[in-house]
């Protein structure tokens, strides 16, 4: 992208998409991890809730393992790639630092899974529907000085 072109903003349904590829295969590894290292086999696994933190461990390096190098690289999740969007700074367009990317926006990535828990609700939910601003910028993108754009490398 030149200094010229404007970055063309991701769609919404794209977005929505490539979420939905990732929040397929990321818990789909950390069971199948889970399953492999033996977290819970037994019940009395489930006797302290030290099982919990194992778990988590375990999806995050599922999240890791499937998203890790795409984001590094190309600013992009595997669901991303497929539907031709990417990451990147609001600010410049460039490339977002990795750090950014994993510690401060994937962190809202297992908020959308709790929408049980009514004050984790209110905050996926708030962190979804800021897509529908102009700058199709959830909450997660802007306290990530992020957006998500139609990628150069379909």
């Amino acid at each position: 992208m030149t200094a010229d072109e404007a970055p063309i903003l991701a769609g919404r349904f794209r977005r929505l998409a490539a979420w939905a590829v990732d929040a397929a295969l990321v818990p789909t590894l950390t069971i199948l991890l889970v399953m492999i290292a033996g977290v819970v086999e037994d019940a009395e696994d489930f006797s302290d809730n030290f099982w919990i933190f194992w778990v988590l461990c375990l999806a995050v390096l599922s999240y890791l393992i499937l998203n890790g190098y795409g984001l590094l690289t190309r600013g992009q999740t595997i669901g991303k790639r497929f539907l031709g969007i990417a990451i990147v700074a609001s600010s410049t367009g460039d490339r977002v630092p990795f750090w950014r990317l994993v510690c401060v926006r994937a962190l809202f990535f297992p908020i959308s899974f709790l929408l049980a828990l009514p004050p984790l609700t209110v905050l996926s939910l708030l962190d979804q529907g800021l897509i529908f601003r102009s700058d199709r910028r959830c909450l997660h993108d802007v306290i990530a000085g992020t957006m998500v754009i139609e990628s150069q490398s379909k």
